[in-house]
């Protein structure tokens, strides 16, 4: 627990991350002013002070008010799908009124930033590689989907905004309702399409990640950039394994990514009109057989996950979302 309470606000709260992250910051002792859409239905939180706000049509006397007493503001209100535009509505425009607002307060709150590992580079070079934060960024984002390109050009706004900042970069976030991602390939009704069987899949649980959120508000690492990832994060054939003892998927398809590699590279002309696993920079990205390391969030944040992966899971399938 933080040794003077604090007032926390928390960006995107009534999403699937944002009610764990309030829950985690409430146990703490902090008071919580929880943002949501006005449009998020059950988005109130019992002891949380609640806000019905659009960051990206804000205004700065709206956004002054928000701020007002607010010690941290930890920002989790993002796009998670979506083409550019909405990216950029919902994304960055939110985050460029958020903090200009924070740096023009009289005592500007120390942001703490969601980012995604979706930011690190898919250079084919990088194939067995470990990331950790010492690996390059992607530089060409362009080729990559929407939310990689949003979530690389969010970390460039939150770090020019001259605030008190630490990112953290999760991996995919597993709960309920959340069992399934993009590392693993393509679900056709029971069946998947699986691309890869080697490489980890890069996962966290839900309260694990939440948690490294509250110690980053209480300040531990501060300035610093955090993968939030589980400890042995499991291979794609492992993931697989454990996931059809929940019943899905039924059939399981082998194919290499890299003969879709070989099509994408064929219709690169075509650009952005491409679906994500069509093109090149986006398959290798998600696809790639790498390994994920969390070491430095252990030393730096003082966090440990305390979920393995297959409980997690299990009790992910088994929980009503």
């Amino acid at each position: 627990m933080g040794v003077t309470p604090q007032t926390v606000l928390v960006t995107g709260a009534g999403g699937f991350l944002g009610r764990a992250v309030v829950a985690d910051i409430l146990g703490r002792g902090d008071a919580v002013r929880a943002l949501v859409r006005a449009s998020q239905p059950g988005a109130r939180r019992d002891g949380a002070e609640t806000v019905a706000l659009d960051l990206a049509v804000a205004s700065a006397a709206q956004l002054a008010k928000v701020l007002a007493g607010v010690d941290v503001v930890i920002h989790l209100a993002t796009a998670l799908s979506g083409d550019w535009s909405v990216q950029e509505r919902d994304t960055l425009e939110a985050t460029r009124r958020l903090t200009r607002a924070m740096g023009a307060a009289p005592n500007p709150p120390r942001l703490v930033l969601a980012s995604s590992i979706a930011v690190y580079s898919a250079d084919a070079a990088l194939e067995g590689a470990v990331i950790d934060e010492d690996a390059p960024l992607e530089t060409t984002p362009l080729g990559r989907d929407s939310y990689a390109r949003a979530k690389l050009a969010q970390e460039q706004i939150a770090q020019s905004a001259g605030l008190m900042l630490t990112i953290l970069r999760p991996g995919a976030i597993l709960g309920p309702g959340r069992v399934i991602n993009a590392h693993l390939g393509v679900g056709i009704g029971p069946v998947l399409i699986l691309l890869e069987t080697r490489g980890e899949v890069p996962v966290v649980a839900v309260s694990d990640c939440a948690r490294a959120f509250g110690l980053a508000a209480e300040g531990t690492g501060a300035g610093g950039v955090y993968n939030i990832l589980g400890d042995a994060c499991p291979t794609r054939t492992e993931y697989v394994t454990a996931l059809r003892k929940g019943g899905w998927p039924r059939g399981v398809i082998p194919l290499s990514w890299r003969i879709l590699h070989g099509l994408a590279r064929a219709l690169a002309p075509l650009g952005p009109r491409l679906p994500g696993l069509l093109r090149p920079a986006t398959l290798r990205a998600r696809m790639m057989p790498v390994r994920y390391s969390n070491a430095h969030a252990k030393s730096g944040l003082g966090w440990h996950p305390e979920q393995t992966f297959e409980p997690a899971l299990r009790a992910a399938l088994e929980a009503t979302p």
